[in-house]
């Protein structure tokens, strides 16, 4: 059985210290001080022209050009400088504020330092007894007392495809109930989210809204653009259905958490999610580095903004670090006491 991903997959949580690149047989001129600020200042700009949060998180961005210049000013390396963009990105505490370094390797500027309510070997030793179907890497599907329970670990489509969990919703067609699983999902694509979601959508609805820079005050903003979830599929799941979030949930699985919970018939469980979105673009620093810069500020349906605030579930079932050690999963055992309540109200109802 394959592993799901860890709840900080894909860009949100990359981890690991920073890597000095190799040096080539061949002697060549390193940059020189001027090119190291260059680089810093167009780093500096790019965020100060595209960057949404600014005001939101009450940062000071011209503040931290005067105290992180100074570092770049003092570098004599393309690594040196890559640490003085990270510092200086970390302060803005973003899980899309990340550099790419010239090996391929991922750098975090910011992990959020909360407990998440789902550990990977414990969710292992439950689905042992779920009866559990492995699918292509990072979802698949079992049994909770019955009822049907679908687990998605990202929303890669390189790992899996909306067909493959079509196929895997028929044989479910009839349940009386189904129980959904991001709780490790830290995000990937959002159309993969949306096209899943939708397989759960009576009508169209408005899932979220986004709004991007359009000027150089860090207030100027353009218009709410709206992302709708139309029904998808030949029908659509209409019964009970529970969905289980915590604060391993980010960026696309945000937006998937807040297309679902528009629905009347999902019950949205767990803790809040991270609080991350930012549709984030690459751009290069300089030396084989580069560096993201989230461009868009997200809104649920109700107008939150799902930066720093996440989505509250509707029923919290608290977590603590001890219950995991002690291999429970206080989430399963809730969404196992919830499958059987539906098991027995269709038994009444039959």
């Amino acid at each position: 059985m394959h592993i799901l991903s860890s709840s900080r997959s894909r860009a949100l949580a990359f981890v690991g210290a920073l890597l000095v690149c190799s040096c080539s047989s061949e002697t060549t001129a390193p940059p020189s001080q001027n090119d190291f600020v260059s680089q810093f200042d167009a780093v500096w700009s790019k965020y100060d022209s595209t960057y949404p949060y600014f005001d939101y998180k009450h940062v000071n961005w011209d503040s931290l050009r005067t105290v992180y210049r100074a570092r770049a000013v003092a570098a004599t390396s393309e690594q040196e400088l890559a640490n003085v963009v990270r510092d200086m990105l970390g302060q803005l505490r973003d899980v899309h504020s990340w550099l790419i370094a010239p090996n391929g390797s991922s750098v975090s500027t910011y992990s959020p330092a909360t407990l998440v309510n789902w550990r990977s070997d414990v969710w292992q030793s439950y689905v042992r007894g779920y009866g559990w179907q492995q699918q292509q890497t990072n979802w698949g599907y079992g049994r909770v007392e019955g009822v049907p329970y679908f687990v998605f670990g990202s929303w890669n489509p390189a790992q899996f495809n909306a067909a493959a969990v079509d196929a895997a919703l028929e044989q479910f067609k009839s349940a009386p109930a189904l129980i959904i699983d991001v709780r490790m999902n830290g995000g990937g694509n959002s159309a993969l989210a949306d096209s899943i979601a939708a397989r759960f959508f009576d009508s169209t609805r408005v899932a979220t809204y986004v709004r991007y820079r359009n000027g150089p005050m860090h207030t100027d903003f353009g218009a709410l653009q709206a992302a709708r979830v139309s029904p998808r599929g030949a029908w659509q799941f209409r019964k009970p259905v529970l969905l289980l979030i915590g604060r391993g949930c980010f960026s696309s699985n945000e937006e998937f958490i807040a297309a679902m919970s528009q629905l009347p018939n999902v019950t949205v469980v767990g803790d809040t999610t991270g609080g991350g979105s930012g549709n984030p673009a690459m751009f290069d620093l300089g030396g084989g580095w580069q560096y993201s810069v989230p461009r868009w500020i997200e809104y649920t349906a109700a107008m939150q903004i799902v930066e720093w605030k996440g989505i509250a579930p509707s029923i919290v079932v608290p977590t603590k670090a001890a219950d995991f050690d002690a291999g429970i999963d206080p989430v399963l055992e809730y969404a196992a006491r919830w499958a059987t309540t539906v098991q027995g109200q269709r038994v009444t109802q039959n």
